[in-house]
């Protein structure tokens, strides 16, 4: 039989092709990034594994869309689908461009990459004692809640990925187990003989069902609690591990803001006996100087160290997200104006165990710090 080929708004579609000869369809599409190279990572959400960039103008041949973190800063278009490549890596379709018309068509449920359904798993089980261990859509706490495992749940475990560092019953760890449903559990509740082997192509977040509906962690808008100001990437680094938060530097005075909607649950002067809150501070005093913090929906905090006086909301308000809630300054355990911004997840209460780095998350939710 002879093929004929037809070209249909930059699309190459195979005519009279023996059933023996078909094959899935892809869709040509290209990169716009014109900032910065766009990241191709593992997963269908910014907080996995970058794989590698792609410059502006990169030709890209997309296998199929799959649905995950809400993109709303790309160049193209506000979506939550992700396209995944011919390699089964991941990237945000907000910016990426194809022909107009040109349909994607929809991943098949469960099969993150062609060679992933054969990949063999890693037994193991449920060690997290009298609170169940909770599966999410992605490696971190602050990711869709999907369901509640107890204590002795077996578990069959596809592969391993880079996330949130979380201190357990059975280690402290960063590595997150894919389980075969693609759901993630924390590797720090998991016992098992064999190390599982690192996810090549992660499977996008396992979908909320009805049993086990979303939280509302991330509910609602969120914004950056200094405006125009970049933070250090700072958060539990190997020579200050104890460091829960990110420092963003500014100049004393400046507005601090909410970083989403909540109520004001405490405005503190925490510093060490004999100094004060309303004088600056330094190095070798320890605490967080004059701080606020705020509950916000589904279990989520934020906390912000070292303003310049106490802040001007009061335990019991709600505020806004953007709202003025204390100004810059350098009180308690700090040789400069910044403001130390804290995320913690599953409060209250907050504790060290809790806190998450917040640049991650705040990218999730559409507020880049920086």
């Amino acid at each position: 039989m002879r093929k004929s080929i037809f070209i249909v708004a930059g699309v190459v579609a195979a005519a009279l092709v023996p059933p023996v000869q078909a094959q899935a369809a892809t869709t040509t599409a290209t990169v716009v990034s014109p900032k910065r190279p766009l990241n191709v990572r593992e997963g269908a959400a910014v907080w996995t594994r970058s794989l590698r960039t792609l410059p502006s103008g990169t030709a890209l041949t997309i296998e199929c869309q799959v649905k995950g973190q809400l993109i709303d800063q790309g160049p193209v278009r506000v979506t939550d689908q992700w396209d995944r490549l011919a390699d089964g890596a991941f990237v945000s379709d907000a910016w990426v461009r194809r022909a107009p018309g040109v349909p994607v068509p929809v991943c098949a449920e469960g099969q993150p990459a062609a060679a992933a359904a054969a990949s063999p798993t890693t037994a193991g089980a449920v060690a997290s004692g009298a609170i169940p261990l909770k599966t999410r859509g992605g490696p971190a706490r602050a990711a869709q809640l999907l369901s509640a495992l107890t204590n002795g749940t077996p578990l069959n475990i596809a592969c391993q990925v880079p996330g949130e560092r979380i201190a357990g019953t059975m280690r402290v760890t960063d590595r997150w187990d894919r389980l075969d449903t693609g759901a993630y559990v924390s590797d720090a509740y998991v016992n098992r003989g064999a190390t599982p082997p690192a996810c090549t192509a992660a499977a996008p977040a396992a979908p909320a069902t009805a049993q086990t509906p979303a939280p509302t962690a991330a509910a609602g808008r969120w914004v950056n609690p200094l405006p125009g100001f970049s933070a250090r990437p700072g958060f539990r680094t190997p020579t200050n591990p104890n460091h829960v938060g990110v420092d963003i530097m500014s100049f004393v005075g400046t507005p601090i803001h909410a970083a989403s909607a909540g109520t004001v649950v405490e405005v503190v002067c925490n510093i060490e006996a004999g100094h004060s809150c309303d004088q600056t501070g330094s190095a070798s005093i320890g605490g967080c100087g004059w701080y606020v913090k705020i509950q916000h929906a589904g279990g989520v905090s934020t906390l912000y160290c070292h303003m310049v006086r106490r802040g001007v909301v009061n335990a019991g308000q709600h505020v806004e997200a953007g709202q003025v809630i204390g100004y810059v300054g350098s009180s308690g355990n700090s040789s400069a104006p910044h403001l130390h911004y804290e995320v913690h997840v599953s409060t209250p209460p907050t504790s060290p165990a809790n806190a998450i780095d917040p640049l991650p998350f705040m990218r999730a939710h559409g507020a880049p710090i920086g």
